[in-house]
């Protein structure tokens, strides 16, 4: 009995507080588990006014209490939900004041297809509310690329499948390829890096961010804010192809253009070779035609015009032979009038004779006639050394022979 006592005594004498032992589970509790990734349901959300979430996460067995921080709220990428199915990434703890154990959440991530589709229309609305997908920020791709960069796994079929048809369009073009991880845990840095790493070199005119199908779960990481952020960021455009043309990821959403399969993407972002040359022949066959069709149409109306017109030559005599009719008509009426109009006719017929054609001669000018043809000569360049030329005066005419060709300043 005494020694019972004793027990008893020394046990009284080493209790603890309770919150020394609560202290000691969580402590025990760091220890053993440290932070971890947990899976479950939602379930009694609850929103306090600072913005901290409080909830249950529970499976077809258990259920924890968490608790997740505002600040933890506001780096979430999806809008946690009662019913949606997440991993959470937690440490473990007790809440002392009511002595139960809790999950301390710093990250929430959906999972499962449903819960998945769920948090992809929350990121779409929220995004394209922030402007991410505004038609305005989309840029072109450029005509004919020499060099182009792409993101993507060096071991899937998307680059296989990429690279092979850009080969068949038969354009020279070189391929810049970053090798990222395209599925899994934290692949979406992979490709972020990637794409910076490639937007910040000069001789790139766009690239390429691709991957095969695959399950909604398997495209998660092409639906991260991240990513989209930083497609948006770049100063190079960017073709998102990902997936098959059935699936659709907020990747393809933000960049300036969307390919449904990386094969397709190859037809985008440069044009076919062969395609080109029939363009390029098409052209030219119009501009042909189009060539021979005004040469035409200017040689109808320069024959139209030369018909029309008459040689200065031709005027001239032509002029001199009116002249000299209406002088001698002149002559004639003007002797039959009365002999007191003498005088004025001398003088009209001085001045219709500074009129003449002929009176330009007069005057010291010349006109000057190739002896081969008839043609007038206008500039020292239409006849060479030794050319007969004939010579029309004011009262005659001169043969001669060019000597020599000089320009007059």
């Amino acid at each position: 009995m005494s020694e019972r006592l004793d027990l008893a005594a020394a046990t009284a004498a080493n209790a603890v507080p309770i919150s020394e032992l609560v202290a000691r589970v969580r402590d025990g509790l760091a220890r053993q588990f440290g932070t971890l990734w947990v899976e479950g349901e939602i379930g009694s959300l609850h929103r306090s006014r600072p913005g901290h979430l409080y909830f249950d996460l529970k499976d077809s067995d258990a259920m924890l209490r968490c608790a997740m921080f505002r600040s933890a709220v506001e780096r979430a990428e999806v809008d946690p939900e009662e019913g949606m199915q997440v991993r959470v990434f937690a440490r473990v703890d007790v809440y002392a004041e009511r002595g139960s154990l809790q999950l301390v959440i710093e990250a929430l991530e959906p999972c499962g297809e449903g819960a998945l589709r769920q948090a992809f229309e929350q990121m779409r609305r929220r995004l394209f509310e922030e402007g991410f997908f505004d038609p305005a920020h989309k840029r072109p791709l450029p005509f004919l690329p020499r060099r182009i960069g792409v993101v993507t796994s060096l071991h899937g079929a998307a680059l296989h499948d990429l690279v092979h048809a850009l080969r068949q369009r038969e354009v020279p073009l070189e391929v810049v390829v970053y090798d990222a991880r395209v599925q899994g845990e934290g692949a979406w840095r992979e490709l972020v890096r990637g794409l910076h790493l490639l937007d910040a070199r000069a001789d790139l005119e766009a690239i390429v961010l691709c991957r095969g199908g695959g399950s909604l779960e398997d495209l998660w990481n092409f639906n991260r804010p991240e990513l989209v952020r930083a497609i948006f960021e770049l100063e190079t455009p960017v073709v998102s192809a990902v997936g098959h043309e059935v699936d659709l990821v907020l990747s393809d959403l933000v960049a300036d253009v969307r390919a449904p399969t990386p094969t397709a993407a190859a037809a985008l972002v440069v044009p076919d070779a062969r395609e080109l040359l029939r363009t390029l022949s098409g052209f030219e066959q119009r501009i042909r035609g189009l060539a021979r069709a005004r040469m035409r149409a200017f040689r109808y109306r320069l024959q139209a015009l030369e018909r029309g017109l008459v040689h200065p030559a031709q005027r001239l005599e032509a002029a001199a032979d009116r002249l000299e009719i209406t002088q001698r008509r002149l002559g004639l009426a003007l002797r039959s009038a009365c002999s007191g109009f003498g005088a004025r006719l001398e003088t009209l017929g001085a001045r219709l004779h500074a009129l003449s054609p002929l009176a330009v001669l007069g005057r010291g000018y010349s006109i000057v006639r190739r002896d081969s043809d008839g043609k007038i000569v206008r500039a020292h360049d239409q006849v060479r050394e030794g050319d007969a030329i004939r010579v029309r005066l004011a009262d005659g005419a001169l043969r001669a022979t060019v000597r020599e060709r000089m320009e007059v300043a």
